[in-house]
């Protein structure tokens, strides 16, 4: 997926009105295929890049494309479709505590099935196979049915990375990697 910025400027959601924007006049192009690493210092926007890239911020100035198309000149239906394409991995990676590892990992699909497939997935979990590849990936594979809140900080975090790759999106965020 082409990724372009131009002039592009955000505010991160978190900061308080009349803050000036965490990004400001941001030029950038990525192109299929490429890896990019964003390295700076705390406040110096990441969080807030990572959220104009993944749709979840518009930007407060500048225009972010992805394939040539502007996000927020979309359809409601056709920017949820777009975000179905993209995968934001957060610092902490947002695991239900009570959840099974297995669950939390076959959520990174659930943009791509049906709401009834994806309720019985919570009970019935299917492709149990591909949740235990991706987890074998980061030495987890002993953890498959183990509970979210039985794992360390670093295993929650490669959890998470497991369900990234699970949910076969065109690009994927990741915010502070292991």
């Amino acid at each position: 997926m082409r990724v372009q910025l131009r002039s592009a400027s955000g505010r991160h959601p978190a900061a308080r009105a009349g803050t000036p924007p965490a990004l400001q006049g941001l030029d950038l192009d990525i192109a299929p295929g490429e890896q990019v690493a964003v390295i700076g210092p705390s406040g110096a926007g990441k969080t807030t890049l990572l959220h104009l890239l993944a749709c979840a911020l518009q930007p407060s100035a500048g225009a972010v494309t992805l394939d040539g198309r502007d996000p927020w000149r979309e359809s409601t239906r056709e920017l949820q479709r777009l975000r179905g394409q993209l995968f934001l991995a957060p610092q902490v990676p947002p695991l239900p505590p009570r959840q099974r590892v297995v669950t939390a990992v076959l959520a990174g699909r659930l943009p791509h099935i049906g709401l009834v497939h994806a309720l019985r997935s919570l009970f019935y979990p299917t492709s149990i196979a591909d949740a235990d590849a991706a987890l074998a990936r980061f030495d987890l594979s002993d953890k498959l049915f183990a509970r979210v809140d039985r794992l360390s900080g670093g295993e929650r975090q490669r959890v998470g990375l497991a369900r990234a790759l699970l949910s076969q999106a065109r690009l994927l965020l990741v915010d502070e990697p292991l």
